[in-house]
């Protein structure tokens, strides 16, 4: 009997912990869901660990119009990984970055002015000589 009431006990506990929100840290972290946001190209692609590479989106060069737009973008990795991006964006002659290096699954934004040329850069960490999958899903916005 008193296993069962120390059983009980330890529920009981469990329960009073779940109703005042109490759990692991990565409940608290949405779920990032790249199916949903209507984007308009996806890519799959590898990556070497531990290497910078280039054109990470499919594209070797980016050369935008007349009009200013916002890149928003999607990027499916494996969870335990750290995929940092970096665009390199030349507008008007000079150059700016944006960086992204928060592990996971994640979405951003960029935005460029008129006839911006730019290009994008990822590192994927991981276990050396190894190649990690990813998916990347972009949909571009008219500023």
């Amino acid at each position: 009997m008193k296993r069962t009431i120390s059983v009980l006990a330890v529920a009981t506990g469990v329960l009073a912990a779940t109703i005042t929100g109490i759990g692991p840290a990565s409940a608290a972290t949405p779920a990032v869901d790249c199916s949903t946001g209507g984007y308009t190209r996806v890519l799959t692609s590898y990556v070497p660990t531990n290497v910078e590479r280039p054109a990470v989106d499919g594209r070797t060069y980016n050369i935008g119009g007349p009009l200013e737009y916002t890149y928003e973008i999607c990027l499916d990795i494996p969870d335990t990984e750290t995929f940092t991006i970096e665009v390199r964006i030349w507008n008007n002659g000079t150059w700016s970055e944006f960086v992204d290096d928060r592990p996971g699954d994640k979405v951003f934004r960029y935005s460029l002015g008129p006839n911006s040329f730019w290009q994008v850069y990822g590192t994927m960490t991981g276990p050396g000589s190894t190649y990690l999958y990813y998916t990347w899903h972009e949909k571009q916005i008219q500023a």
